[in-house]
């Protein structure tokens, strides 16, 4: 349960950020800047799907992994026990 809504959380910022970056040309400087490739970046960044989706996508969660959010001081809802 606690996966699920770390996880939705996540996605949730992902969106909020992609909004916040406004247009194609800031989204791609940004995907860009994040080290997402050239192409990929391009195509992401012209696309026309909402926040919401665009942010369950694959160059938008490779520019914003886990770590990202966990550098800015986001805590963990959840961690997996290690055997």
């Amino acid at each position: 349960m606690l996966t699920n809504l770390e996880a939705w959380t996540r996605r949730r910022l992902r969106s909020y950020l992609w909004r916040q970056w406004g247009n194609g040309h800031n989204r791609y400087k940004e995907l860009r800047r994040r080290g997402v490739p050239k192409l990929r970046a391009a195509v992401a960044a012209g696309s026309p799907t909402g926040f919401w989706r665009m942010s369950g996508r694959p160059a938008v969660q490779q520019a914003l992994r886990n770590h990202y959010f966990e550098s800015l001081g986001l805590p963990r809802l959840y961690v997996s026990a290690q055997a």
